[in-house]
């Protein structure tokens, strides 16, 4: 996302152009989305197609009826009229992404807040390769790992990325050693299962929980075409049913279930 440093505070510049419809949130938990991203919210800004300027405003509060009433963070020096007489778009970087949606009814009010309507239509972008999802509260999904021949264990998924996983193992089950590669692992949940893929160990560090478990972070080491798109698949399914409310079905989403 590209950024810009105002201040304390970080703001965004939109996607330009027609976003991909998959960035779109549902519409149907649309509000419910926005209340929890934004209960609180980070700064966020007001972007002007027009003249490319930010205006940053953080998220005073929201409400279904009348929608979202905006503190601003910065007056610039030629005020908020080109703003409010321009088409604008709001953006604001989360930690799941960049939201943006176009505004309707962006109007001032006499306590100085702006106020806009409840969009119809909203983008949630996220397109970090290291963006990671916390794994659903599924016990039947797991990973394989072969640690060698005819030794394998069950481990416990902390999060998925696009090209990576994290596990927490049981401390002393195996030799753990960063930069060793386990071959032939498999994501499984019931009787469905992915391609078998390679891990390389990236990172082992102690469990905040419990002082007999280990943190064992791990990337794909030269994956198929094929694993990158069911690792990529698993983390956007998890993450869209998560957003839509849906987690406990997410793995109707997923290419390999």
């Amino acid at each position: 996302m590209a950024e810009i440093q105002k201040m304390s505070f970080k703001i965004y510049q939109p996607d330009p152009g027609v976003i991909d419809p998959k960035h779109s949130l549902d519409s149907r938990f649309l509000y419910k989305n926005l209340e929890k991203f934004f209960s609180p919210g980070p700064v966020s800004a007001i972007f002007s197609i027009k003249s490319s300027q930010l205006l940053p405003v953080s998220v005073d509060s929201l409400e279904a009826k009348t929608g979202f009433k905006l503190k601003i963070e910065e007056i610039p020096k030629n005020g908020i009229h080109a703003f409010l007489s321009e088409p604008c778009i709001f953006v604001a970087g989360l930690e799941v992404g960049k939201l943006q949606f176009s505004m309707q009814g962006l109007r001032a009010l006499d306590s100085g807040l702006l106020v806009c309507d409840i969009p119809k239509e909203v983008v949630l972008i996220q397109r970090r390769e290291d963006f990671r999802v916390p794994a659903p509260p599924d016990k039947a999904f797991k990973a394989l790992i072969y640690f060698s021949v005819g030794k394998e264990m069950i481990a416990d998924i902390i999060d998925i990325s696009d090209k990576g996983i994290q596990f927490d193992l049981r401390l002393g089950a195996t030799e753990l050693e960063v930069g060793k590669i386990w071959t032939g692992c498999t994501l499984e949940r019931l009787q469905a299962r992915t391609a078998k893929f390679d891990l390389v160990i990236r990172s082992i560090r102690p469990s905040l929980v419990e002082e007999s478990r280990v943190r064992v972070g791990c990337e794909l080491h030269e994956p198929t075409r094929l694993n990158l798109n069911e690792f990529a698949s698993t983390r956007t399914a998890i993450q869209s049913s998560r957003l839509n409310r849906r987690i406990n079905y997410w793995f109707q989403d997923a290419s390999w279930c």
